[in-house]
Order: C-alpha cells, then sequence, then structure tokens
C-alpha cells in the first residue's frame, strides 16, 4: 500500500474515531516511495499528521493575545482545555455561545495570580452586557462571570463554576488586574467574601 493510499484510507475514516491508528500507520508507511507527483500532497499530509500528534500549545501561548488569534492552528477558545474548563463552569449553553462565537469586543488573554483572565463585552449595549473567563494556568477550571448590568441587590453579574451559579457580585466582570482584588485568587482559592 502507497502512502498516497493510505492517507486516502484515512482521510475516510477520520470521523469514526481511527484518526490516531491511521497517523502511526502512516509514519511507519513514510519510507515507501510516494507515486511520482505525489510526493507534495504526500509531504504536507505528513506536516498535518505530525503537526495533529504534537497536540494543542501551552496555554501560556496565548498571553497578550485575543483570544481569536490561533497559535499553532488553535485559538484560545477552541482550545480543548479551555472549551471543557468553560462547559464544566455550568454556565448556560447560549450564554457559552454569546461569550465564545458572537461579535463581543474581546480583550488579550491576560495572567493573574496564577490564572488567566479574559474578558468582553457586547458594543450593542455599550458594554452593559459583558463577560469574564478566569481559568486556572492549567486550564483545569474556568470560572465564567456573565451580567447583562448590574442594579444593586437586583441585579449583579453571576458567577458559574463547577456547574453551579456561586454567587452574584454587583459589579461588572473583570476585565483587567486591578478589577480582581475582590476575587483574591479564586478559583484557586476559597471563593471571596
Amino acid at each position: 500500500m502507497t502512502l498516497r493510499t493510505l492517507s486516502l484510507a484515512c482521510a475516510a475514516v477520520a470521523f469514526s474515531g481511527l484518526l490516531t491508528a491511521c497517523a502511526k500507520a502512516e509514519e511507519a508507511a513514510s519510507g515507501e516511495a510516494a507515486p511520482a507527483g505525489a510526493s507534495a500532497p504526500a509531504a504536507a499530509g505528513q506536516q498535518a499528521a505530525a503537526s495533529s500528534r504534537r497536540g494543542p500549545p501551552p496555554l501560556s501561548a496565548y498571553i497578550g493575545k485575543p483570544p481569536f488569534e490561533e497559535v499553532q492552528g488553535v485559538s484560545f477558545f477552541k482550545h480543548p482545555l479551555v472549551r471543557a474548563a468553560i462547559q464544566a463552569s455550568g454556565i448556560d449553553r447560549d450564554l457559552q455561545k454569546a461569550i465564545v462565537y458572537d461579535d463581543t469586543v474581546v480583550g488579550v488573554v491576560t495572567p493573574t495570580r496564577g490564572r488567566l483572565l479574559v474578558s468582553g463585552y457586547d458594543p450593542v449595549g455599550a458594554g452593559s452586557t459583558n463577560w469574564s473567563i478566569l481559568l486556572v494556568a492549567d486550564g483545569s477550571k474556568a470560572a465564567v462571570c456573565y451580567s447583562t448590568g448590574v442594579v444593586p441587590d437586583q441585579q449583579g453579574a453571576d458567577w458559574y463554576l463547577d456547574g453551579d451559579k456561586v454567587f452574584t457580585l454587583y459589579q461588572p466582570c473583570p476585565s483587567e488586574e486591578g478589577d480582581m482584588e475582590s476575587l483574591s485568587n479564586w478559583p484557586i482559592g476559597p471563593i471571596p467574601g
């Protein structure tokens, strides 16, 4: 079996969960002579397979970058650790989509006390609808804040962690290091207050 034939077979089964086995088989078969004229596609396939085996970059690679900017072909919002942590936070799926897919204005990924902070707001509401993700630097969990405006004792910024809304603060979601004082080192440490 030639490398080209093997690559085509692997492409056909990629969605059935056999991609890892195919990548290993392609690597093992890469010593075979490829047909004339097939060397460029085969090299591209080998490069793509090698890239997929490397996995996503460390989360620290996104510091100082907007969350939609790609590092090694993966944006912060599409990074598997970030996606899993946001989903595990417990924030409603529609709000997750509003944060990571809608046309919100976003800041850059910022380090703060062993965590990564990224925030944004909806420009239509002049910033009253805003959000933040406070991700433990190793990607193990994320606290997600979402607010549609702040009215003391009525409406505030709701914080989600480990599948539940854990508290509400009557101030906008944090957008920079200076906004983090009231949170101390949460969610690494205890809930503030």
